[in-house]
């Protein structure tokens, strides 16, 4: 009779902890009461929920599953197990459950609503939207199948119609977790960046101390070009949590774009040394060592970069960078060509590739690879400055002469396109001297 009654009085700590949300304190005086008294399947339905709160989901759906034993035919516990199917991907098990459900239940409504984040996660959107309009039939005010349906379509990069179900959301639960950051994702995926920051900062009153939705504020104002407000959001991310990474990286990121190199290298270091596998920071630290002129760093970096994801096109076009400071120009190529392939339609790589060429003599294909980026950006002055240079080591003045004007229509002030008239002038003049000195007697 002891053990019984210490197994109730556990079970009841276990509801007292619950409620403050101490939920490991709440999950060992509940295990220790189940210990006692194996039979009762409540005890084991909330050891569920406390496994859910502590984000154990498959031992939260052992724990649904012994409750079910008891109760075979209960239709919470066999949603609670395939809610937990789809939280670690095994959505085709939670499908297949809730089809049961709603087959033998056919008014029970979460049924149908936990099918649509189902089948959105296996791609079935059309199936997917026609499980919300079920759903909708028995409770056209449930702000899951909104949410539900909105991820669904924002998969689908309909993002107006995601928006607007998120916004249903906020009316029928102002608290609904994460749907404003949602919000502001589906505006900025738009172009719509005042839209975007004004959902970000909802965001982050209901989430004052969320660092991701931080970080994504300050992506977000460097994408507006407001550096200084985005390096404000990267500290501030960084004074609550001094690990955040991302805000380390464009932190750094920021610095390079104030000039500030030595601090750019400093953040990326930083991050470095908290994850050396932190995709994309050594690309970036070898660009700012590139930068700083530290051409051996910048190759040892941009190196391991590349071994870690030979498809990192920031590290290839630095690479290529680096070699063609090196004097390398046959190996920077290489890098340019990779890129060419990974990005065939960005100027940059055939533009790099062609100052390979005209440093190897190479100047026809040179000049191929310079139209073609001029194709792909008409106004890309770079690409016309070494046009215009390789038609003057050919000889075709007339060639030169036309795209350096049209690259000093789009930038008057361009340095080297300002030089090239004064070659003109000069090889006039060596042609005239050529022909004067053609004419005088031997």
């Amino acid at each position: 009779m002891n053990d019984w009654l210490e197994a109730e009085n556990r079970a009841e700590r276990a509801a007292q902890l619950s409620e403050q949300e101490r939920w490991g304190d709440a999950l060992l005086e509940l295990e220790a009461a189940i210990a006692i008294n194996p039979n009762d399947p409540n005890w084991h339905a909330q050891r569920g929920q406390l496994l859910d709160q502590l984000e154990r989901y498959d031992e939260a759906i052992e724990a649904y599953s012994e409750a079910l034993e008891h109760v075979p035919q209960h239709v919470e516990l066999r949603t609670a197990i395939a809610t937990n199917f789809i939280r670690i991907g095994k959505h085709e098990q939670a499908v297949s459950l809730l089809e049961k459900v709603s087959g033998e239940h056919p008014n029970y409504e979460p049924a149908y609503c936990h099918r649509i984040a189902a089948l959105t996660r296996l791609g079935d959107h059309e199936k997917a939207e026609e499980m919300f309009y079920l759903a909708q039939q028995l409770n056209d005010k449930c702000p899951n199948c909104f949410h539900h349906l909105a991820e669904s379509l924002a998969c689908r990069e309909d993002f107006a119609r995601a928006i607007y179900c998120w916004q249903r959301v906020l009316e029928l639960e102002p608290d609904y977790p994460q749907v404003r950051h949602r919000i502001a994702d589906a505006y900025r995926a738009q172009g719509m960046p005042e839209d975007a920051k004004d959902f970000y900062l909802q965001a982050l009153r209901h989430e004052p101390g969320n660092t991701e939705i931080l970080v994504e504020l300050g992506n977000l104002l460097v994408e507006m070009d407001d550096l200084d407000g985005a390096a404000a959001r990267f500290r501030l991310a960084l004074d609550l949590d001094a690990e955040c990474i991302a805000a380390l990286v464009m932190l750094g990121l920021v610095a390079w774009q104030h000039d500030e190199l030595d601090l750019a290298v400093e953040h990326l270091h930083a991050a470095l040394k908290l994850d050396d596998g932190t995709p994309g920071v050594r690309a970036h630290l070898g660009e700012a060592e590139l930068r700083r002129g530290n051409h051996y760093d910048a190759q040892r970096h941009l190196g391991m970069a590349l071994e870690e994801d030979g498809d990192d096109c920031v590290a290839r076009m630095a690479m290529g960078n680096c070699l063609l400071e090196l004097g390398r120009p046959h190996e920077a190529a290489q890098h340019f060509e990779r890129l060419i392939d990974l990005l065939p339609d960005v100027a940059g790589g055939y533009h790099n590739l062609a100052v390979c060429h005209f440093l190897l003599n190479r100047f026809d294909e040179g000049i191929d690879l310079c139209l073609k980026a001029l194709e792909i950006e008409p106004g890309n002055v770079m690409a016309m400055h070494k046009l215009a240079l390789a038609y003057i080591h050919q000889g075709r003045y007339n060639d030169a002469r036309a795209v350096t004007d049209r690259g000093l229509s789009i930038d008057p002030k361009h340095h080297g396109l300002n030089t090239i008239p004064k070659r003109f002038w000069t090889l006039r003049f060596r042609r005239f001297c050529d022909r004067i000195k053609s004419q005088l007697p031997i």
